[in-house]
């Protein structure tokens, strides 16, 4: 009968409220459901956050060939750059943009975007290299940054030349390599680095 006591005094023991061993059964449901919840709110804020930051860089840019004119346009000089104004867009939705273009041989051009590589402020061009008014950014001839905050050199415009005429297309994304600048087959945005380890947080967009 004391041996059948025991049992019930045991089992008693353990089924109580306040038995160390339910206590710590107790804290350790909590601890995990508190992470758990914590996992699930800290999803939900990042994923909006990350799609806000990264959601640029794959953003694709439309492009298609755009007529400059005769490849033979006396306002094209060796030497010097010319200004041009131009529209891309289509189905009615045209955005005006700016490209510097100097003659560098008969069909041969350097086409420089004026699209700071800080913040995307216009740039100008000045007798030494082109500058941006916004924070001072600062590049040679060339578009190779000398001064200021930009990342990397100016973008360039790939071209072609058909039955006599200067066709713009796409803007790639440009770097300096050993004090050259080198046009890469990448799109990217002002501010987004092109090589390194940053450059893998930045993935190149679809066209």
């Amino acid at each position: 009968m004391a041996e059948n006591g025991s049992d019930r005094a045991g089992a008693s023991s353990f089924s109580d409220f306040n038995d160390p061993r339910a206590v710590v059964s107790r804290s350790k449901f909590l601890t995990g459901a508190t992470i758990g919840l914590g996992g699930l709110i800290g999803v939900a804020v990042a994923v909006p956050v990350l799609g806000f930051v990264l959601g640029p860089s794959f953003a694709g840019e439309d492009w298609y060939w755009t007529s400059f004119g005769p490849v033979d346009n006396p306002a094209y000089k060796e030497g010097a750059y010319e200004p041009v104004i131009f529209e891309r867009g289509k189905n009615g939705e045209l955005d005006r943009r700016v490209a510097y273009i100097r003659r560098d041989g008969a069909e041969e051009f350097t086409i420089i975007s004026n699209v700071c590589m800080h913040l995307g402020c216009p740039v100008q061009f000045k007798a030494t290299g082109f500058a941006c008014p916004c924070h001072g950014g600062q590049y040679d001839t060339e578009g190779l940054v000398t001064a200021g905050p930009p990342i990397r050199p100016l973008n360039r415009f790939e071209y072609k030349v058909e039955n006599g005429q200067l066709l713009v297309g796409r803007p790639f994304a440009t770097e300096n390599v050993d004090g050259k600048v080198v046009m890469t087959d990448q799109f990217k945005l002002p501010g987004e680095p092109v090589g390194g380890l940053l450059g893998w947080l930045y993935p190149v967009p679809p066209v």
